[in-house]
């Protein structure tokens, strides 16, 4: 009866229940997972329809699935050839868009030792391991090691901003990489989109980053978080400064937590 009641307060959801049917023929666990019905058991895997599954190990690692596959949070440009996921976690975004775009190669960044282990067994539970190359950095402002905050649901793992470092075993020191320094690494001359959701860090990657490098990203769809307020951080600060470097908004939403999506393209 609870299950039944439930599931009935959630029956004007009906097209998202379309959606997940379409993505996994596990659709009915799935949706019982994420609507937190049941005691759901972590980890737990998504067979993917046409092949292919994920291995989730969190309720939150689950959500970002139905944002990503379910809620379509994000587009894709028709021209894309070259994607750098930026904080790719355990390569759902990551996998999306390899299926979304087959002619596309991915490099996935993801700097947390536990999580990239989880990236690199989703690569090859979908057989993408000549299309998405994992490397175990972080960007950030500049190259060098930096903590980064563990112990909690994986999408929730950030850099420790500048002057907050944490001396407890709640942080590790990760590589980390600046996105000019990535960019010259790899020998990238441009890059058709750059997918950032790095935990708060987009706002130092993105106002160090100077505008010429920044001009050769054709692409940049960014979740930005609210931070603490003495960084002086604001959308209007990011805006602008992509703006300086040939960037047009195109989109942009934002919750009522200040956490906000935001899609650029070179004008």
């Amino acid at each position: 009866m609870i299950k039944a009641s439930r599931l009935l307060r959630h029956v004007g959801r009906t097209p998202e229940l379309f959606s997940v049917w379409r993505q996994t023929p596990d659709w009915m666990g799935v949706t019982k997972r994420y609507l937190e019905i049941g005691e759901p058991i972590y980890p737990c895997q998504i067979p993917l329809s046409g092949g292919g599954m994920f291995e989730v190990n969190s309720v939150g690692e689950l959500k970002v699935f139905w944002q990503i596959f379910v809620h379509n949070c994000y587009t894709l440009p028709l021209r894309c050839e070259t994607i750098l996921d930026a904080g790719a976690n355990v390569g759902i975004f990551s996998v999306w868009a390899a299926r979304k775009q087959p002619q596309a190669r991915i490099v996935s960044l993801e700097p947390f030792p536990a999580t990239f282990r989880h990236l690199e067994k989703n690569i090859h539970n979908n057989g993408l391991q000549e299309r998405i190359r994992p490397v175990r950095y972080a960007l950030a402002s500049t190259t060098g090691p930096r903590q980064i905050r563990g112990g909690g649901d994986s999408p929730n793992n950030g850099l420790v901003l500048g002057g907050m470092e944490d001396s407890t075993d709640n942080a590790i020191e990760v590589p980390c990489i600046s996105l000019a320094d990535f960019l010259k690494s790899e020998q990238f001359e441009t890059v058709d989109l750059l997918k950032m959701d790095i935990e708060g860090s987009e706002w130092e990657v993105i106002l160090s980053t100077a505008a010429a490098v920044l001009h050769r990203i054709r692409h940049i769809i960014v979740e930005y978080h609210e931070v603490n307020a003495r960084f002086g951080y604001t959308p209007a600060q990011m805006i602008a400064h992509l703006s300086s470097a040939g960037h047009r908004l195109t989109h942009r939403e934002e919750n009522a937590d200040r956490t906000g999506l935001a899609f650029f393209s070179v004008s």
